[in-house]
């Protein structure tokens, strides 16, 4: 994320054990974050996410939480999902089916630009 020059909160949340943390805790927790640092875009994994062929719980967990905490942020609200499926579309691309099909989100170009190409599905 430093990298890319984004801001970022790293939480107290065990490694591994995401599973066994009560899910309205992280939700608060992270929707705390969103509100005080007036964000607009969240950036998570893939709730849905096989990764290398296994499902791997706490990047599920992540996303479910980026997803309800997205949910709740008012007006128009951006969530990104790190994804290493499927193929690499255009930022036009993207930017067209986030306008179609999600109108209540707005991902800006930049935000794309700078993520790179590959592994973004916008939800």
């Amino acid at each position: 994320m430093n990298w890319w020059g984004f801001d970022f909160e790293v939480f107290k949340f065990p490694d591994l054990g995401l599973a066994y943390v009560p899910l309205q805790r992280m939700v608060r927790e992270v929707a705390r974050v969103v509100e005080e640092k007036k964000l607009d875009t969240i950036i998570s994994m893939n709730p849905f996410e096989l990764t290398y062929g296994y499902d791997h719980p706490d990047h599920n967990r992540t996303g479910e939480v980026a997803r309800l905490v997205s949910t709740g942020m008012p007006g128009r609200r951006g969530l990104l999902l790190w994804t290493g499926e499927g193929e690499a579309t255009s930022t036009d691309q993207r930017l067209a089916y986030a306008a179609q099909f999600y109108p209540s989100q707005v991902i800006s170009r930049e935000i794309l630009e700078k993520v790179g190409e590959k592994y973004l599905v916008i939800r």
